[in-house]
């Protein structure tokens, strides 16, 4: 069994809360997984041009085109991205988005496949969230678990959070407040967030290693995607 783990933080890996927690879940899922960053990575959005209906190959080639056997050969998946601007940042919703080439015409390489989504942001999570399951239920794969945490805003590592009127730290700590490596917030100083990554690392080995069931998860994921879009349920299955 092997795991595609995927941070979509674009920062670095000391500063990066999503990295830290996505890496910490595979690690102690005992299962073989590749970790991929997408910090630095130039990765286009969905042009929908289309392209991909007739083979299910997305034809865009920049940084995403090694990746997508990756994609298709994983048995699961530990998705995390970051809160920008009260959303999925661009990078990781970029990833996602080209996903897109894997769902035409009842092609069911990822149908069913269990997942973990990674959400950090500097004062929500939620929006994050959200964003990561809907592109999953997009593809039939089913969210069996969720780590959340919460990260450092820009504000911190800008040079100008202590004097801005206008940024994140001014607006929870007002003024007068000094920025130190202790009271930068970081997932690794989060004793519970951290053991919440450990164990949905370690029950998500044990989901793999029981017997998935692929097809019973995809129809499962397709009747609450059609009952959250009103769309009438259908009787044939998947």
């Amino acid at each position: 069994m092997k795991i595609l783990a995927v941070s979509g933080s674009p920062r670095i890996e000391k500063r990066s809360s999503t990295l830290k927690l996505v890496k910490m879940v595979a690690e102690n899922t005992g299962c073989e997984y590749d970790l991929v960053s997408l910090a630095g990575k130039k990765i286009h959005g969905c042009m929908g041009c289309m392209g991909c209906a007739d083979d299910n190959i997305c034809k865009l080639k920049d940084d995403l085109t090694p990746l997508r056997d990756k994609i298709a050969e994983a048995d699961a998946y530990i998705l995390g991205g970051c809160n920008f601007f009260s959303t999925l940042n661009a990078s990781m919703h970029s990833f996602l988005e080209r996903w897109y080439q894997f769902r035409h015409r009842e092609q069911n390489e990822l149908w069913g496949k269990p997942a973990v989504t990674v959400s950090v942001g500097g004062v929500q999570t939620e929006p994050v969230a959200k964003i990561l399951e809907q592109f999953c239920m997009y593809n039939f794969i089913q969210v069996v678990d969720r780590v959340e945490g919460f990260g450092a805003a820009g504000c911190f590592y800008c040079g100008y959070g202590e004097t801005c009127k206008v940024g994140a730290i001014h607006a929870v700590h007002g003024d007068g407040f000094k920025i130190t490596e202790d009271n930068t917030p970081c997932v690794s100083k989060d004793a519970a967030c951290m053991e919440k990554a450990c164990q949905t690392g370690k029950n998500l080995g044990k989901i793999l290693k029981n017997g998935h069931d692929r097809s019973k998860a995809a129809q499962e994921v397709r009747e609450s995607l059609m009952a959250r879009r009103g769309f009438k349920k259908e009787d044939k299955a998947l």
